[in-house]
């Protein structure tokens, strides 16, 4: 017996299970220059969902698009549809022309990796694979849906890994894990509009029962077709910071054919606003930003009334703005609290004059002292038409999504983040990490402003990213990309 030369010969010498048949590598050619692909994931021995599928259809056929089915396997025996079957290597007739299980470049920043086989009950199927596609961003075939943006180099874009969502129905175990991964099955989808070899836009798509339709950005398909899409509940902007927002992020936005002029959504979310570099705690100890602040001349009160002004410019129409309780908005109270008035006379009128304001109202209550949000006050100040500022722990929900949540408080006191919301019992989009993500029933924002700023230097995961909350309350994470939030 010679030595062997690689692993399939190795295994065909000493692996007694060499000579069972595979799984087969399901690949075709894609059509030349095709610019827009739909992926989704589905389930072995398992149905399609007849009207998602259908709808997905509506989709390729309106976008022209191609759709590449990423094949999940649950090799369980005893799901529901699959037990006759004792898992057999089979497809819905629907998608076996559209089955792709291999990996494959979309264009020189995206790749789809239908060869990364995760279990559907499996409850992080992004743990692990970061790696996976390199420099590129990836998507990974799951029923279970779930983004994050992962840090790169600071010359680099920071990519995305997601899930798909899958076309095919909730088939699984009766057990805790089977219990747990049908209710976080999700009827979605990917879709990918390439712009240029390194250029992309990536979304997902959700499908609704009740409408049997899918919404994305203005479009609504539904059984039949392509129609314009009701006007979405919100857009939950990134994280805002006015002093150091992008500019071309703002013209995304807020511009002509921006994201607020094309959906023209009812509400408008506002996250940390208000920078606070002027009254930044973490500047304190730092006598040279000190000295480079003061040679601008600025206030801290300039800030405020910057961050003001913002957010009435861009309050038309009927559409209402709703400013959330952030941290970066509490600066402002925190440097009230730490600052020394006479050693700042550029700040000090301003400084005595919000600080009376606060200790005239503060008040004792069971609870403990009571006293108001500086930043709040001076804008409900101004009585803004159509300006709605929230409390910090006030609620607010449209579609059933909780929308009130900076993301920087967590449970029982701990410090926020998407992983420790996901669980809460309510649908939630928050914003506070400048990190694009999807976990669970959490959805967490970007941010609206320069990709780099002076505290996030090394590699960074941050993103310019906003979500929507279409009028059937399915959210949708968009992405802006050098200035532009669709192809």
């Amino acid at each position: 017996m010679g030595k062997p030369s690689n692993l399939d010969k190795f295994r065909e010498q000493h692996d007694p299970t060499f000579l069972v048949a595979q799984p087969e590598v399901f690949s075709r050619k894609l059509r030349k220059g095709c610019k827009n692909f739909i992926i989704v994931a589905a389930q072995n021995g398992t149905p399609v969902e007849a009207d998602w599928w259908r709808v997905i259809r509506r989709i390729a056929e309106h976008r022209k698009a191609e759709i590449l089915v990423l094949p999940v396997r649950y090799k369980n025996p005893t799901s529901q549809w699959s037990a006759s079957q004792q898992g057999a290597e089979w497809w819905p007739e629907e998608v076996r022309d559209y089955l792709w299980s291999a990996s494959h470049s979309l264009n020189k920043k995206v790749m789809v990796l239908g060869d990364f086989k995760i279990q559907p009950t499996a409850s992080d199927p992004l743990t692990g694979a970061e790696a996976l596609s390199l420099a590129a961003s990836g998507i990974i075939g799951h029923t279970k849906l779930q983004m994050k943006s992962v840090a790169t180099p600071a010359s680099r874009m920071a990519k995305i890994l997601t899930t798909t969502g899958a076309c095919t129905v909730a088939n699984y175990t009766d057990s805790r894990a089977g219990r747990i991964s049908a209710f976080h099955h999700s009827l979605s989808c990917v879709i990918v509009e390439l712009a240029g070899d390194t250029q992309f836009h990536l979304r997902h798509i959700h499908f609704d029962k009740k409408t049997k339709s899918a919404t994305d950005l203005s479009v609504r398909y539904t059984l039949k077709g392509a129609t314009c899409a009701p006007r979405p509940l919100a857009i939950v902007m990134g994280d805002t910071h006015v002093r150091a927002i992008d500019p071309a992020v703002e013209r995304a936005t807020f511009g002509p054919d921006g994201m607020i002029e094309v959906l023209n959504p009812e509400y408008v979310i506002f996250h940390d606003v208000l920078d606070s570099y002027l009254s930044s705690p973490h500047h304190l100890a730092d006598p040279f930003i000190g000295v480079a602040i003061a040679k601008t001349g600025q206030t801290v009160e300039d800030e405020v009334q910057q961050a003001i002004k913002f957010i009435k410019d861009r309050t038309t129409g009927d559409r209402i703005s709703v400013v959330v309780g952030s941290n970066h908005n509490d600066m402002l109270g925190r440097w009230l609290k730490r600052a020394d008035w006479k050693l700042d006379p550029l700040n000090a009128r301003f400084y005595l004059r919000t600080a009376l304001r606060l200790a005239e109202e503060a008040v004792l209550l069971r609870k403990g002292a009571d006293y108001p949000d500086p930043f709040a006050t001076l804008v409900a100040d101004r009585k803004l038409p159509n300006v709605r500022v929230l409390d910090e722990d006030e609620s607010f929900m449209l579609g059933g999504v909780e929308l009130g949540m900076h993301g920087h408080r967590g449970p029982n006191g701990a410090r926020g983040s998407a992983r420790n919301l996901r669980r809460i019992g309510v649908k939630s989009v928050i914003g506070h990490s400048h990190s694009p993500a999807i976990d669970e029933g959490c959805y967490q924002t970007g941010t609206s402003t320069l990709l780099r700023l002076d505290y996030n230097k090394g590699p960074s995961s941050w993103l310019n990213a906003h979500c929507i909350v279409h009028a059937d309350g399915k959210r949708q994470i968009v992405i802006i990309v050098d200035g532009r939030w669709r192809a």
